[in-house]
């Protein structure tokens, strides 16, 4: 006896769908479409309007005046008229009579003329300047040479110097030297060009004298 045995019925595939999951989703896209739709629609909203300003209205407040006190205007000064001194009587002068004829003294004898001599002649001239100590007023240090201070040269210069009456410098000579050509160059023009001196006097008067002017030029 053959026996036949019935297929079994297979499970549906929609068996497996969660109609709970299917519903959800479903509201969930219906929720977004209405709040897509709501966007979409235009705002009709319009603000509302602003209350227009009333007007104000100001009323005025009497003040009373101020009084001002008036002041009562000074008194009239009346002008005295003043008392004209009398003019005093003024004294007359009475002519003297001089007698034109000249006074000579009795016993007196005319005078003679007296010889003054020959004129003194006002001559100031001393002849040749002499030498003098004379005080310096200005007396600026010259500059020692470059070359010289190089090469290490020292010495001291005599210089013979020839003031006016001003004790400006006129002349500058060289009465002993210091051996360098450079320190003596230096010290000659120096003096010429910026000393000045106190000047010599004879009976009150400035004059020409020679100054005697050593200069030294030493190195540390």
């Amino acid at each position: 006896m053959v026996t036949h045995s019935l297929p079994q019925p297979q499970p549906s595939p929609f068996a497996a769908v969660d109609a709970k999951r299917i519903a959800g989703n479903t509201l969930a896209l219906v929720l977004h479409a209405a709040v897509f739709a709501v966007l979409l629609v235009p705002s009709t909203w319009t603000p509302p309007a602003k209350p227009e300003p009333k007007p104000m209205t100001v009323l005025p407040t009497w003040v009373p005046p101020v009084e001002i006190e008036v002041m009562p205007a000074p008194p009239t000064q009346i002008e005295r008229p003043r008392p004209r001194p009398d003019p005093s009587p003024q004294p007359v002068l009475q002519p003297v009579a001089v007698d034109p004829a000249p006074v000579v003294e009795v016993g007196s004898e005319p005078a003679y003329d007296v010889d003054p001599g020959p004129p003194v002649e006002d001559s100031f001239d001393i002849g040749t300047p002499q030498v003098a100590t004379l005080a310096y007023d200005v007396y600026p240090a010259p500059r020692y040479p470059r070359q010289a201070l190089r090469s290490g040269a020292t010495g001291t210069v005599l210089l013979r110097v020839l003031v006016d009456e001003q004790g400006r410098p006129q002349e500058v000579v060289i009465e002993t030297s210091s051996g360098h050509r450079e320190l003596d160059r230096a010290a000659r023009d120096q003096v010429l060009a910026k000393w000045r001196f106190h000047p010599a006097t004879h009976q009150g008067r400035a004059i020409r004298a020679y100054a005697l002017v050593p200069i030294g030029f030493d190195l540390p």
